[in-house]
């Protein structure tokens, strides 16, 4: 499967459903000009990095395969992520219409969120399955075995070779590795948040946070770190089960969007998304 060239085919369909509703006789825009825009970019982004794994796919190897699947399924959410972005700038956009004139809103404007949802949902999927198959490539080799093999006779004296020694496979890293390594991370990734503490208290600090992910259900080493930035930054009462803003809430404890490392990962895109939307953060809307 060509899995760029699907996601393409999945946007120009997406393209077919309507951008705008007639509501009591005016015009009204179910996807802004700047949303389509962004909408554009992103599935753009995601066709390349997907063009990347037809690539190796093909080939048969890659240089990076787990660094290469690891972003594929960083990336899965993307989409989901925007959407949600965009219900909450929708929400503030159309709170000027009447009860009425929203109903009649919501029951045209159906159509094109439907398929933007199944959008959503397919590109999750096509790049789910394009990690794993690109997860399974062997590693391309970087060096060329000598051209002249060496012809000299083994001296009659000489022992003969023990059989070579299988190299052993690269350890992957586990939670607890993970854990470990926090304060680098959160050094190079948050730097100014993260200053103020010394190595000791960010070393106890970072293990809390990252205890605390665990047991609201993380299990995997992405989510546990996306999980610790998000509290360093917007505060530990940001992302837990109890959580009062109303749209981290209908993430983390909508069970529907998948597993707790894969609400996460979409509330730690869905934070991105209302940056470059412009979109407050920690308000309850």
């Amino acid at each position: 499967m060509a899995f760029a060239n699907r996601i393409s085919d999945l946007a120009r369909t997406l393209a077919q459903y309507p951008t705008t509703v007639t509501v009591m006789g005016n015009k009204v825009a179910v996807r802004t000009n700047e949303q389509l825009a962004t909408l554009s970019g992103e599935t753009t982004k995601l066709e390349a990095l997907a063009a990347e794994g037809d690539t190796a796919i093909a080939s048969g190897t890659c240089k990076d395969p787990a660094g290469l699947s690891t972003r594929l399924e960083f990336n899965t959410s993307q989409i989901s992520s925007l959407l949600t972005a965009f219900a909450a700038q929708d929400t503030e956009r159309l709170k000027s219409m009447s009860i009425i004139s929203k109903q009649k809103f919501d029951a045209y404007a159906k159509n094109r969120m439907s398929a933007e949802k199944r959008f959503a949902d397919e590109v999750s999927t096509l790049l789910t399955q394009e990690a794993k198959a690109v997860s399974g490539l062997g590693k391309s080799d970087t060096e060329k075995p000598d051209a002249k093999p060496d012809t000299k006779p083994e001296s009659p004296s000489a022992p003969k070779p023990e059989d070579p020694v299988k190299p052993q496979p690269s350890k992957i890293p586990t939670v607890q590795d993970t854990i470990s390594a926090l304060p680098g991370y959160l050094r190079a990734t948050i730097p100014k948040i993260v200053k103020k503490y010394d190595e000791a208290a960010l070393s106890t600090q970072s293990k809390s946070y990252a205890d605390a992910a665990i047991k609201l259900g993380a299990n995997s080493s992405e989510a546990v770190r996306s999980y610790v930035v998000l509290v360093f930054t917007f505060g530990p009462d940001f992302l837990s089960s109890t959580t009062k803003i109303t749209w981290v809430n209908d993430i983390i404890n909508n069970s529907q969007l998948g597993t707790m490392d894969q609400r996460i990962l979409i509330l730690r895109n869905a934070v991105e998304m209302r940056h470059k939307l412009d979109l407050p953060i920690l308000n309850a809307a």
